[in-house]
C-alpha cells in the first residue's frame, strides 16, 4: 500500500473514534438506558477489576507489538506489511485509549457515593470518565475492547502470513 492509503486508514480510524465517543449522547437519547443500583464497595471493586484488566490488556498489546518487530525483520511480503500496519493501528489506538481509561479511574472513584445502600449514581459504566469530559466509561471501555479485538484479528493474520509464506 502507498503512504497515502495508510494515512487514509489512520484518519478513518480517528474519525470513527471521535464519532463513536462524542455521538454517544445522541445514542443514549434514542435508547433509554437506566443506571443500575450499585453499592459503594461493589463499584470500588469493579473499578479495581477494570484497572487490572486494562493494565494486562496494555501489556499484552505491547508484547505483541514487540514480537511483531522481531518477526518482521525476516518477513517483508506485502500482506505481512498490511496486517502489521493494521495490528499497529488497532493496538496503538487501544493502548492510547487504555492510558486515558486508567487515568480516569481515580476521578470516577472520587465521585462515588459512599453508602451501604445501593445507589444508581454508583453505576460506574454510566459515569463520565472525568467530571469535565462528557464520555461515559462504558462507551469508552467498549471502544478500547473493540480496537483490541481488531488488533488481535490483525495480529493473527500477521502471524498466519508469516507461517504460510516463509
Amino acid at each position: 500500500m502507498q503512504t497515502s492509503t495508510y494515512l487514509i486508514f489512520i484518519a478513518g480510524a480517528l474519525i470513527f473514534t471521535f464519532s463513536y465517543l462524542f455521538l454517544g449522547r445522541y445514542f443514549f437519547k434514542i435508547v433509554e438506558l437506566k443506571n443500575d443500583s450499585v453499592t459503594y464497595e461493589s463499584a470500588k471493586e469493579a473499578l479495581n477489576r477494570i484497572a487490572t484488566w486494562t493494565t494486562w490488556l496494555t501489556g499484552l498489546q505491547t508484547a505483541s507489538i514487540a514480537a511483531m518487530g522481531f518477526l518482521f525483520k525476516s518477513h517483508t511480503n506485502q500482506n505481512t506489511q498490511i496486517f502489521g500496519f493494521f495490528t499497529l493501528l488497532f493496538f496503538g489506538l487501544s493502548i492510547i485509549l487504555s492510558t486515558w481509561l486508567l487515568s480516569s479511574l481515580p476521578s470516577i472513584q472520587q465521585r462515588l457515593i459512599d453508602s451501604k445502600d445501593p445507589d444508581p449514581r454508583n453505576d460506574i459504566y454510566m459515569m463520565t470518565i472525568f467530571s469535565y469530559i462528557p464520555l461515559k466509561l462504558g462507551r469508552f471501555s467498549g471502544l478500547v475492547h473493540t480496537y483490541f479485538l481488531f488488533g488481535v484479528i490483525s495480529f493473527a493474520s500477521f502471524i498466519f502470513q508469516i507461517l504460510t509464506h516463509p
